[in-house]
């Protein structure tokens, strides 16, 4: 049995309540939450040389230790190395880039102004 009818095995128990399957389920897991993340990239790597295709979520086990340590399913399978990165998701970091040095150059501006104005105020005084 692969670890994707081991895991649809317990869902559809009708014997087990909810509880009981997350416990199993987790028990299972167990293993994949003490692995290195490079330890967990090599598996789905290794599954997809044995399998010809990617991994999807319901085929492996460690799925939800995935995502915790390397975010969305599409980001995880880029940093394994088994999909290129997405121009898409370059293009949206490079502008998200781009955005967060154009504010800081406008708060550096908005630091000069007040710290002129408060100057002005300061001479205005004497």
């Amino acid at each position: 049995m692969n670890q994707r009818e081991l895991k649809q095995s317990i869902e559809e128990d009708p014997n087990l309540t909810d509880s009981e399957k997350a416990r199993k389920l987790n028990a299972l897991c167990e293993p994949y939450t003490k692995m290195s993340d490079e330890e967990l990239l090599q598996l789905v790597r290794d599954f997809t040389m044995e399998y010809g295709r990617e991994p999807m979520r319901k085929d492996v086990l460690y799925d939800r230790e995935l995502k915790k340590r390397f975010g969305p399913w599409t980001r995880m399978l880029e940093k394994a190395g088994t999909r290129p990165v997405s121009e898409y998701y370059l293009e949206g970091k490079k502008r998200r880039r781009e955005k967060r040095e154009r504010h800081k150059e406008y708060r550096r501006q908005l630091r000069e102004q007040q710290a002129a104005k408060a100057a002005r105020l300061a001479e205005a005084a004497e």
